[in-house]
C-alpha cells in the first residue's frame, strides 16, 4: 500500500522542474515581445548576428552586476525592475501627431551642435546607462557634438572606467566621432558646481543639461533646435513625461502646465491658460522650468554667470536661473513637441552635508541658504515676502557679498523684479495683491501653529522648520493656512480650523477684522485671546491686552 508513494516524490520533482522551465520560457517570450530589451540599441547600426547580440547582452549584465548593493530606498526607484528593462525600451508616442508629420526648419549642424552635460551622484548603473543609450540612439548623430559626464563623488568607484570600456566596445566607431569627457569629483561638490564645470568644458554651440534618470523619446531634439534658431537668448525645455519610480511606467506629460514658484521659492506646476487660437502642442512661455532638463546657447549661459556658484549642492538653481533669464533679456519656453521621460523621485536620494543650525535638517538649511541668496539677489523689496514665510532664513549666515550679482544686473541692464511680476508671472503678483497680511503669527515669544498631524492649534516656537504660515485674505477676511484651512468660531464660541468656506454662511463664521494687532471676529464681535500658555479662546476685546496681540511677519495694510 506504500509502493505508489515511493515513486511520487521523483515524479513531483520532474513536474516542478518542467513547470519552472516553461515559466522561464514564457517570461522570455513576453520580454522579447514587449520590446523591453532592444538589441539594436547596442550600436549605431542594427546587430545582424545572434551571437553578437548575445555577447552585448552578457556585457550589459556584467556591467550592471557591479552596481553597489543598496536598498530600494537608497535610489528612490525600483532598482530590480530598472535592471530587468535593459539599456533601452520602446516608449509610447506622447506628443501630438502633428509634431511627427511636420518638417522642422533646422540650422546646419556646424552652427547648432549640442554638448550634453549629465551630472550624477550615486545613480544606479542600469538607470544611468538607459539615459545615455536613449540619448545616443534618438539624437541625430551630426548634431550631437559631445557627451560630458560628471560623477559627483559616487560610491561606485569603478563606474566611469567600466562605462568607457562598455561604450567603446558596444558603440565602436561612433565613439571616435563623438567627444566623450568623463570627470570624477574626488569629493562631493554638488549638482550646481558639477553642471557649471561641465558647461565650462563644453565646446558645442548649445548646452543641454540632462538628469541621469531620464529616457529620451524619439524626435526630441529637432523641435528645440527650431525654437533656439529663432531667438539666441531663449532657453528651452522639453515637455517632461513622468516615469513612475515604482513601476517605471512611462506616461504622457501635461501640456497645460507651466513652471512657476511661490513666495517661499518652492517650484510648482501652474495651470496654463490657452490664448485664442493657441493649440496645446505649440511652444509656450513659462516663468520657470523644472531644473533637471534645459537647453540654451552655451555662450548665453556663460554670459549670465552660469548657475549661481554661491548656491550649495542642490536646490533653487533652476529658479535663480529662470529669474535671471527673464530679467536680463532672455525668455523660457516649454516645447510640447519635444518629449523626455523623467523620474520625479518622492524623496531625495542623496544626503546633504551637515550644517550649523541644529534645529534644521541639512536639507532644510541648504534650501534656506540657497533661497536666501535668490531673495537677496533678485527679489528687491519683495524679499520681505520670502522672509515673512521663512523667518528662520534670517538666521542663515551667508559668507559672501552681492557685488558680483549687482554688477551683472548693471551690465546686462536687467529689469527689477516688479517687471517679472507684471510681465512674466502675474499669478505671483495676484497672490501678493489678494493678501492683506502673511507669514508667521506671533503672540509674545511664540507663534500660532496648526499641527500637521491633527490640525490642533497650539502656540509653539516661531523657528520650527514647519511653523504654520498664515494668510489674511483681503476680500473675504478669512485667516488661512497654506493648506487652505481657515480659522473660525463654532458652537459655544469654540475656535475651529476647517476647510476654507466658499458659501456665505461658512465665510461669515471665518471672517475676521484687523484692529491694530487684534483679531475681531465679525459675527461674535469677540477677539482672539491667549489668556493662558497653551489656551486659545474668544473673549471681550481689550485694546491693550498683550494676550490678544497677534503680529504677522508681514503686514501689507495699515489699520
Amino acid at each position: 500500500m506504500f509502493a505508489p508513494r515511493k515513486y511520487s516524490r521523483p515524479r513531483r520533482c520532474i513536474f516542478y522542474i518542467l513547470a519552472f522551465v516553461i515559466c522561464q520560457l514564457f517570461f522570455v517570450f513576453l520580454f522579447i515581445r514587449n520590446g523591453s530589451y532592444d538589441n539594436k540599441a547596442f550600436s549605431h547600426q542594427p546587430l545582424h548576428h545572434e551571437s553578437e547580440s548575445r555577447k552585448h547582452f552578457l556585457e550589459y549584465r556584467e556591467f550592471i552586476s557591479k552596481t553597489p548593493q543598496r536598498s530600494e530606498d537608497f535610489y528612490q526607484y525600483n532598482l530590480h525592475l530598472s535592471d530587468s528593462l535593459g539599456v533601452i525600451r520602446k516608449l509610447p508616442l506622447t506628443k501630438h501627431t502633428s509634431c511627427t508629420t511636420r518638417s522642422y526648419n533646422l540650422p546646419p549642424p556646424w552652427q547648432s551642435d549640442v554638448s550634453v552635460v549629465i551630472s550624477f551622484h550615486n545613480e544606479a548603473r542600469s538607470m544611468l546607462l538607459r539615459t545615455i543609450v536613449s540619448l545616443l540612439r534618438r539624437t541625430p548623430e551630426e548634431y550631437l557634438h559631445e557627451l560630458i559626464l560628471v560623477d559627483d563623488g559616487s560610491q561606485d568607484v569603478t563606474l566611469l572606467d567600466d562605462l568607457r570600456r562598455w561604450m567603446e566596445e558596444v558603440f565602436g566607431g561612433r565613439m571616435d566621432r563623438l567627444g566623450l569627457i568623463l570627470l570624477k569629483n574626488q569629493k562631493r561638490m554638488g549638482l550646481i558646481w558639477s553642471r557649471n564645470k561641465g558647461a565650462s568644458l563644453a565646446e558645442g554651440h548649445y548646452v543641454l543639461f540632462l538628469d541621469s534618470h531620464c529616457e529620451v523619446n524619439d524626435g526630441w531634439l529637432e523641435p528645440l533646435l527650431e525654437r533656439l534658431e529663432l531667438n539666441p537668448q531663449l532657453a528651452v525645455s522639453p515637455l517632461l513625461d513622468p516615469i513612475d519610480p515604482t513601476t517605471l511606467s512611462y506616461r504622457k506629460g501635461n501640456e497645460l502646465l507651466k513652471g512657476g514658484f511661490d513666495w517661499s521659492l518652492h517650484f510648482h506646476w501652474l495651470k496654463r491658460q490657452l490664448a485664442k487660437k493657441e493649440l496645446p502642442e505649440m511652444a509656450y512661455k513659462s516663468p520657470a522650468f523644472a531644473g533637471g532638463i534645459l537647453m540654451m546657447s552655451r555662450e548665453w549661459f556663460l554670459q549670465l554667470g552660469s548657475f549661481n556658484s554661491q548656491l550649495k549642492i542642490w536646490g533653487g538653481e533652476s529658479i535663480e536661473l529662470a529669474i535671471k533669464l527673464w530679467l536680463c533679456g532672455g525668455q523660457i519656453e516649454i516645447v510640447p513637441c519635444s518629449r523626455i521621460g523623467h523620474i520625479f523621485r518622492r524623496l531625495h536620494a542623496f544626503d546633504f552635508p551637515p550644517q550649523l543650525d541644529q534645529q534644521l535638517s541639512p536639507a532644510q538649511e541648504t534650501y534656506l541658504h540657497n533661497s536666501k541668496i535668490i531673495a537677496e539677489s533678485w527679489l528687491d523689496e519683495y524679499k520681505n515676502m520670502f522672509y515673512a514665510l521663512r523667518p528662520v532664513a534670517r538666521r542663515i549666515p551667508l559668507d559672501h557679498t552681492y557685488d558680483e550679482m549687482q554688477r551683472l544686473r548693471r551690465e546686462r541692464q536687467c529689469q527689477p523684479f516688479e517687471w517679472y511680476l507684471r510681465h512674466v508671472s502675474p499669478e505671483l503678483r495676484i497672490h501678493f495683491d489678494e493678501l492683506s497680511a502673511t507669514g508667521t503669527l506671533r503672540n509674545e515669544d511664540r507663534c500660532l501653529h496648526a499641527r500637521q498631524s491633527d490640525s490642533q492649534l497650539i502656540l509653539a516656537s516661531c523657528y520650527l522648520s514647519d511653523i504654520t504660515q498664515w494668510r489674511m485674505l483681503r476680500t473675504s477676511g478669512q485667516l488661512s493656512t497654506q493648506r487652505e484651512l481657515c480659522l473660525g468660531v463654532g458652537h459655544r464660541m469654540g475656535i475651529t480650523l476647517q476647510p476654507c468656506g466658499r458659501n456665505e454662511t461658512t465665510r461669515n463664521s471665518q471672517r475676521w477684522l484687523r484692529l491694530g494687532t487684534h483679531f475681531l471676529h465679525a459675527e461674535t464681535h469677540l477677539c482672539l485671546d491667549n489668556p493662558l500658555k497653551e489656551r486659545l479662546e474668544m473673549s471681550t476685546c481689550r485694546s491693550h491686552a498683550v494676550s490678544q496681540s497677534f503680529q504677522f511677519a508681514l503686514e501689507m495694510d495699515a489699520s
